[in-house]
């Protein structure tokens, strides 16, 4: 029976476990439909939510619990409350301040949600260098490994693996167009500065800043 393994809220790799036991961590909530798990024949780690069958998950773990709205509802409740003291004027002031700082919430999440594909990249890439001392590449067929376009989904276009001119190692995460169309384009990298603490700095040159988490900001370290 093939083993399973899953991606925890450290970023460590835990496994190899039966599915069952994989099944009674994401009951007791060591981890949850989005976390990342991978088993021997398949391509790149995915989302548990796409392996629920096979893993034989109950009903009652299938079913996410609901977002509270209070973000987006409070924002206008509260806009409601100053129009009934100050008026329509102030009304159009909050209105111009607050929808455009709604939307770069919204893409910051979007693409905090689409960055975390960039873990089992991350994986393969510290796994390979100990063993066998240089980057894995990904671009290459002899390599073995998944190939960039492996990765795509609704969220990532690909994911690029190799090294920088400045011989690091670095994994670097294409944006799909259908993310935020014509808000948010192009990628983000994940550059391995130092393989002995593992410290992985993020950076991207064509995603603005008030976008990118906070710690791929001006080149920011993981």
């Amino acid at each position: 029976m093939a083993q399973w393994y899953y991606v925890d809220n450290n970023k460590q790799r835990i496994g190899p476990m039966d599915a069952a036991v994989l099944v009674d961590a994401l009951r007791h909530g060591q981890l949850n439909l989005g976390s990342l798990v991978w088993q021997e024949g398949m391509p790149a780690w995915q989302p548990l939510s796409m392996h629920v069958d096979a893993l034989g998950v109950p009903e009652n773990l299938r079913i996410r619990k609901p977002v509270k709205s209070s973000g987006n509802a409070g924002m206008w409740i509260i806009v409601a409350a100053v129009v009934g003291v100050v008026g329509i004027a102030v009304l159009g002031i909050l209105i111009a301040i607050a929808l455009p700082a709604y939307q770069d919430f919204t893409n910051r999440t979007k693409l905090n949600a689409a960055l975390t594909q960039a873990e089992p990249a991350k994986l393969l890439v510290t796994e390979y260098l100990q063993q066998h001392s240089e980057c894995p590449n990904n671009n290459v067929a002899e390599s073995q490994l998944p190939a960039p376009e492996s990765y795509a989904s609704a969220m990532v276009s690909r994911i690029d693996i190799g090294a920088l001119e400045n011989g690091n190692c670095a994994v670097e995460v294409s944006i799909s167009d259908t993310l935020a169309p014509g808000l948010m384009s192009g990628s983000v990298i994940y550059e391995l500065a130092d393989p002995q603490t593992l410290q992985w700095q993020c950076y991207s040159s064509s995603i603005k800043d008030k976008n990118l988490p906070v710690a791929c900001r001006n080149g920011g370290g993981q």
